[in-house]
């Protein structure tokens, strides 16, 4: 890897606020959720997923385009992370049968650490992302009625209706899409 060292610089951390996305829409990447709704989700995911796949695997995606800047392949182990948390808070507030629940906190930038994201494989990355992928589609498609309103809250005291919660992570696979493809 020719812009990313064996301990690659740590990108600046992300600490600004993302939870405006499940309102309107996001100039960046173009996400609207006014144009999503619950029974979309199982599809967006695959369908983000796939092409996040295809990003991974093509010849420089272990590339960082700048020292501060992951690279295709670390956005996609990012993502594959990312699709295992949102399942973990899908379940907790499934789980919890309409109580509110509290998810436990989530450093992205300790996981890209701890996982050591510039080292993984593009084809392996790929390959963990479909899979995931394919379980929170059929996890996305499970809630219905009253249960797309029942809520969970992170450490920072910001709530999610399980709707809302899909909105957000919709826009995160999106908009790493667009971190990825411009």
């Amino acid at each position: 890897m020719a812009n990313a060292p064996e301990a690659p610089e740590a990108p600046v951390a992300d600490v600004k606020d993302w939870t405006w996305v499940t309102q309107r829409q996001c100039p960046d990447c173009g996400f609207d959720p006014a144009t999503v709704g619950p029974a979309d989700l199982p599809e967006l995911i695959l369908s983000a997923v796939e092409r996040f796949a295809v990003a991974v695997e093509k010849e420089g995606a272990e590339e960082r385009p700048s020292l501060q800047t992951w690279s295709p392949i670390e956005y996609g182990r990012h993502v594959a992370d990312v699709i295992e948390v949102m399942g973990q808070r899908l379940e907790q507030i499934l789980e919890a049968d309409g109580a509110p629940v509290r998810f436990e906190n989530w450093d992205q930038d300790a996981a890209a650490l701890d996982n050591e994201y510039w080292k993984a494989n593009g084809h392996a990355t790929a390959v963990l992302i479909r899979e995931r992928a394919e379980g929170a589609a059929k996890d996305w498609a499970e809630p219905e009625g009253d249960q797309w309103a029942w809520v969970g809250r992170r450490g920072d005291g910001a709530e999610f209706t399980v709707e809302s919660l899909g909105l957000y992570f919709a826009h995160d696979l999106l908009h790493h899409l667009y971190d990825v493809n411009g």
